[in-house]
């Protein structure tokens, strides 16, 4: 019988937040019950030309958005950002956190520029 060597393959993907929020009255549109979507999530690079990131993006739909974008290495103020988001969501309070906007279908684009990347 031959034996068989497995490797465990890491994660490099990490989801910390994957949600609809609560939002105030300053949204161009929303979803359900007056809620934005909020996704958080990291990605520690393996592959080449890959960068590392930790990130935070809010939309209410309609191609646009905010998103607040880090080097791996500022995970813990991308976090601490996440945590300090009011109830309900503004815009203004984006604002004042540095979240950048977006807007089109290509909006994963603008969030690979590589001043944000690690």
């Amino acid at each position: 019988m031959s034996s068989v060597q497995l490797s465990r393959k890491k994660p490099r993907d990490f989801v910390h937040m994957d949600e609809l929020v609560a939002a105030d009255e300053d949204w161009p549109s929303y979803f359900i019950g007056r809620s934005v979507w909020v996704y958080a999530d990291e990605y520690r690079a393996e592959l080449p030309g890959d960068r590392n990131y930790c990130r935070i993006i809010i939309t209410a739909g309609g191609d646009q958005g905010w998103y607040y974008q880090r080097p791996l290495q500022d995970r813990d103020e991308v976090l601490g950002t996440l945590d300090s988001l009011n109830d309900p969501l503004s815009v203004r309070h984006l604002k004042t956190l540095n979240f950048t906007s977006w807007n089109g279908r290509d909006w994963d684009s603008t969030l690979a520029e590589p001043a944000c990347g690690g």
